[in-house]
C-alpha cells in the first residue's frame, strides 16, 4: 500500500516552463492515426475511444521541479495509454451562464470507462493492469462550446 515518502517520478508532457495548455498535448482527430494516436467519439451510444502510443514525456521526479524547475534536469521518456467510455446511464444537456463560473454549455452522457496505461522512463517501466480488469466509478463524455464558440 502506498504511503507518504519521497516523490521520485512526476511524468509531464508539458515542457518547464509551461507554455500554453498545461499538461495537454495534440493527438490525431481521427481514430488510429498514422502515428496510432487517436480519438473516436459516438455520443448517440455513449462510446468513446482514445488511444495514444509512445507519446513524449518528461519525468521532471517532482511536482515541484515539473512547475518550478530549479531540479534535476529531466528524463525524456514515452507514455502510452487506452481508455473506453461506453453505454448511456444519464444524458445532460448544461448551459451555464454565470458571468464568473459559467460561459459554457454542452451535451454530456454519463457512462462508464476502462483504461491502461504505460510509461518508460529510463530503466523504469510503469504499467497498469489489462483494459478488462479496470473499472469507473464516474465517466463522462460530451460536447462543450465556451469562450468564442459560447454564445
Amino acid at each position: 500500500m502506498p504511503g507518504p515518502g519521497a516523490q521520485i517520478h512526476d511524468l509531464n508532457p508539458s515542457t518547464f516552463p509551461p507554455v500554453g495548455l498545461f499538461w495537454t498535448i495534440q493527438i490525431s482527430d481521427d481514430h488510429q492515426g498514422d502515428d496510432g494516436n487517436g480519438v473516436d467519439v459516438h455520443l448517440g451510444t455513449g462510446g468513446a475511444s482514445l488511444q495514444v502510443s509512445n507519446a513524449p514525456i518528461l519525468d521532471y521526479g517532482s511536482l515541484g521541479n515539473a512547475l518550478f524547475g530549479g531540479g534535476p534536469p529531466p528524463v525524456p521518456g514515452t507514455v502510452s495509454l487506452r481508455v473506453d467510455w461506453q453505454g448511456v446511464n444519464q444524458r445532460l444537456n448544461i448551459r451555464n451562464t454565470d458571468p464568473v463560473y459559467g460561459g459554457f454549455a454542452g451535451e454530456f452522457v454519463r457512462n462508464s470507462a476502462q483504461m491502461q496505461w504505460s510509461a518508460t522512463v529510463g530503466d523504469f517501466v510503469f504499467e497498469s493492469d489489462a483494459l478488462g480488469t479496470s473499472s469507473s466509478s464516474f465517466a463522462e463524455i460530451g460536447h462543450e462550446r465556451n469562450g468564442v464558440f459560447f454564445s
